[in-house]
């Protein structure tokens, strides 16, 4: 049995719940937007953490879940807590929902069961710089790189690389944009941000998702810099399985392994001279986009390796 959490109707999370129905694999769903209707208890007894999560009215043993798909907002921002206009909850249930996502995010740190991923471990996504780290002792290459609030070391930067790109250092999603004249004339403002400046490579973008001990690598093939991007751009994406070389593939799991993330969205970038560099890892990633749209079954992947400890 497997426990999946997170908002149902998001696809990756649907994804999941209708590959264990797929594959006859029971599964518990802790829906965030109901869990002020849920009962958790966790306890110490003799030398392991035993509890009891009562979900509809049905009480299962969290010793005997095999493993747990986290697919988690941040609780705060559920618009039953934060929005007292719309589906606000009331004070009373608000306070129990926050209450039991507090010690179900503490039980997944302490969890011996197998855990896509658990909070701590997410947190490398927090920085981009200790990432490219971790990232580059893996063996993988990084594009020259100029993180700064200072425009004269910016320039500096621009006059070794004239095509650059830029984007966040932090978790928050951004847009990858290409620093054109178009943009050059706003570049003051990076003194509010610590902004990260790449130079811009030639080539073509490949997401690989580590699930366990098997990887999917999808070709993704734009004219845009950010081809997550392509359609509002007006422009056209294709997206296409793709066969990693064995060591390209190794370097995917020592990254992955490194940063203690079982499941994982890796970002590479192939070069037209055929070298392999590597930008960043998304902790959890929205594998659903790639899966819909190439048919890699990564949902299924999931469920098996968190049911039976291996994809494969």
């Amino acid at each position: 049995m497997i426990l999946v959490t997170g908002i149902p109707t998001e696809p990756p999370v649907q994804l999941v719940t209708e590959a264990a129905e797929n594959a006859g694999i029971p599964y518990i769903l802790f829906n965030q937007r109901y869990a002020h209707l849920y009962e958790l208890s966790v306890n110490f007894k003799g030398n392991t953490f035993t509890g009891v999560l009562q979900v509809n009215g049905q009480d299962y043993n969290l010793e005997e879940i095999a493993g747990v798909y986290v697919r988690m907002m941040d609780h705060n921002f559920l618009p039953e807590l934060k929005n007292k206009v719309y589906n606000y909850i009331g004070e009373q249930p608000a306070r129990k929902s926050l209450l039991v996502h507090t010690h179900f995010v503490q039980w997944l740190e302490i969890a011996t069961c197998r855990i896509f991923n658990r909070p701590w471990d997410m947190l490398s996504n927090f920085s981009k710089p200790y990432q490219a780290q971790m990232i580059a002792a893996a063996g993988f290459k990084i594009p020259p790189t100029c993180i700064t609030s200072d425009v004269n070391i910016l320039n500096n930067f621009r006059k070794k690389h004239p095509g650059l790109i830029f984007k966040s250092i932090s978790s928050a999603r951004s847009i990858v944009k290409e620093l054109d004249e178009l943009n050059i004339h706003e570049l003051e403002k990076i003194r509010y941000l610590p902004t990260q400046f790449q130079e811009k490579l030639q080539g073509v973008n490949i997401r690989v998702h580590v699930v366990g001990d098997v990887l999917f690598a999808t070709m993704a093939i734009s004219k845009v810099v950010d081809y997550r991007y392509a359609g509002r751009d007006g422009e056209d994406l294709d997206l296409v399985p793709f066969q990693l070389p064995a060591e390209i593939e190794k370097r995917c799991f020592e990254v992955a392994k490194s940063l203690h993330l079982l499941l994982c969205g890796i970002d590479l970038f192939l070069t037209d001279d055929g070298d392999y560099y590597c930008f960043e890892v998304n902790p959890s990633p929205g594998y659903s986009f790639y899966q819909q749209n190439t048919g890699q079954d990564i949902s299924s992947a999931i469920v098996k390796w968190l049911e039976y400890g291996t994809a494969k």
